[in-house]
């Protein structure tokens, strides 16, 4: 029998080829510090997507990220495993993470490849749920022809637990999975505090099609950041993005904000700053975790 392995955080189990799962695309390094008590960007991603409990899939690993390009036919192999397998209805959905590299950066190997992959195959799919969190909210935001780049230096950088005002429109949208966004008191939960680490920005949503077929919405944004996430309108694209990271708790964030400071990556009171929101702030990560389950049940489920 052919065997993979699905690693869901620390807890290793075996499925068969043909068992149904998200795809988690994992588009950076771990990070030394950090991963001992946390794993990489894809664990805490599958931590997320179990943590939120809609999800009734479970997660395997793709990596995609690699510091040099010794490794293309390693990712060119990955790349058939997941054509063949979204072809084969066995992956359900794809979970793009976040990364530390630029979206707009060219010349870079993966990068290069996984731009190719998006605009060759993923845009082309039909009702197959896609789903970015920051560094893959911007490059498949850029695959569908949004402008991503630095944030303008009078506005600065976004770090740390901020609150995102969301857009109304989103709650009428056809099959929104943010319907299931209520307080205790059944009220619709306007706004919601997420943790971000960006300097880099989607500056519009993406054009429409020529024929209208295919439209997106903000899912809302911050002072610093009018694209918070995008969402389909219509569409047989079926995408939900966020730039702020649900899948980093409060603990996370404040270790690796701290990571950052060491690195000198931001001034002192920068960082107190951003340490202080995030201490203060409720972190809703979880609540987009239910979310992004349900935005990729309705989808993988309609075939």
């Amino acid at each position: 029998m052919f065997i993979y392995l699905l690693i869901i955080t620390s807890t290793t189990i075996t499925m068969t080829k043909d068992t149904p799962h998200v795809a988690i695309l994992v588009l950076d390094a771990p990070i030394p510090e950090l991963s001992k008590t946390y794993g990489d960007f894809g664990d805490v991603s599958s931590e997320l997507l179990t943590q939120g409990g809609t999800c009734k899939y479970p997660t395997t690993k793709y990596q995609l990220f690699y510091k040099d390009d010794n490794h293309k036919q390693e990712l060119l192999n990955t790349y058939e495993i997941l054509k063949r397998d979204i072809n084969a209805g066995t992956i359900k959905g794809v979970f793009l993470t976040g990364s530390v590299a630029d979206a707009f950066e060219t010349g870079v190997l993966w990068i290069d490849l996984l731009n190719e992959f998006i605009s060759q195959f993923l845009s082309k799919l039909e009702n197959f749920p896609i789903v970015g969190i920051c560094f893959g909210h911007q490059i498949l935001a850029k695959g569908l022809g949004s402008k991503v780049a630095r944030n303008l230096p009078e506005i600065g950088l976004e770090y740390g637990t901020s609150t995102i005002k969301l857009n109304d429109d989103i709650f009428t949208i056809k099959d929104t999975p943010f319907d299931i966004l209520h307080d205790d008191d059944g009220n619709i939960i306007l706004h919601l505090n997420l943790s971000e680490f960006h300097q880099d920005i989607v500056y519009g949503l993406p054009p429409p099609a020529k024929d209208l077929s295919v439209k997106f919405e903000s899912i809302g944004s911050t002072d610093k950041c009018a694209i918070q996430g995008l969402i389909t309108e219509q569409g047989p694209i079926k995408l939900l993005t966020f730039q702020g990271h649900p899948e980093f708790t409060k603990e996370f964030s404040l270790a690796l904000l701290e990571h950052m400071f060491k690195k000198e990556e931001f001034l002192p009171l920068e960082y107190e700053k951003f340490k202080s929101h995030t201490e203060i702030l409720n972190n809703q990560g979880v609540l987009v975790g239910k979310v992004i389950g349900k935005f990729i049940n309705t989808f993988a489920e309609r075939e």
